[in-house]
């Protein structure tokens, strides 16, 4: 398996002359999706980011969805900005008491049961999008929308975390998440752009994680209120990240 760097990941705070609430900013919810209307303005919003990418073709319905949104084992979340929705992203499990097929299985069967073993439990991230036309930069809701994730790891007693992104994303996530490459590129069905399967040891990473990227950290509180009403709110956690002379955040694609 090959492994990240060992170079420091930097905190996450804002460049010398970015505005705090472009890396933070306010009024954002999440909730988990479940009335006709959040499915409609989920696939609307992959449908316009994978559009804007070139990735899919033009669909007289202006959405995209696929069979594993009506999985059991998945779940699908919706990130709000003042009520508005932003962007999207799916959340599915599987774990040796309870074996379903993961979306990245069908692509990278035989690299996760060679890098993680087909007897752990993974949470897989898929089909995350953010509208591009919502003025948030798609960074930040990005880390907004991996909150879900860390959550339904931490729910789940999960092993690893996975996600397939697009080959000019892998320096970012691994700079920013220390995700490890667990593939090569593989083309992806119906995508114009092959995918590399990416992997976090949640366990061995995630406290770290936690420290560096406070928004991402899974409180008690945060299990229990997203188990009572599907909702994940993001508390004023920045006070845990001091600005210092060398920290920046660094971009991927």
């Amino acid at each position: 398996m090959m492994k990240t760097s060992t170079i420091p990941s930097p905190v996450l705070l804002p460049p010398s002359g970015t505005s705090d609430s472009a890396i933070h900013p306010r009024g954002l919810e999440m909730r988990r999706v479940s009335t006709s209307g959040d499915w409609q303005d989920v696939r609307l919003i992959r449908y316009q980011a994978l559009r804007a990418r070139d990735e899919i073709g033009e669909s007289d319905d202006c959405g995209f969805g696929d069979e594993h949104d009506a999985a059991l084992n998945a779940i699908t979340l919706l990130l709000l900005r003042s009520g508005q929705a932003v962007a999207s992203t799916r959340s599915s499990v599987s774990s040796a008491s309870r074996r379903w097929r993961l979306p990245a299985a069908e692509i990278f069967r035989r690299e996760i049961e060679a890098s993680i073993g087909l007897d752990a439990t993974i949470v897989e991230a898929s089909l995350t999008a953010v509208d591009p036309a919502c003025g948030i930069d798609p960074k930040a809701a990005l880390f907004h929308l991996l909150k879900a994730h860390m959550l339904r790891c931490a729910s789940e007693n999960a092993d690893w975390l996975v996600t397939a992104v697009r080959e000019p994303q892998i320096g970012f996530y691994r700079r920013m998440f220390n995700m490890e490459i667990l593939s090569g590129a593989e083309r992806w069905p119906g995508m114009a752009m092959p995918r590399v399967l990416m992997g976090l040891d949640y366990r061995a990473e995630a406290p770290l994680l936690f420290k560096r990227i406070p928004v991402l950290a899974v409180t008690d509180d945060d299990e229990r209120d997203f188990a009572e009403s599907g909702v994940i709110t993001f508390r004023d956690r920045r006070g845990a990240s001091k600005r210092s002379r060398d920290a920046e955040l660094l971009a991927g694609d």
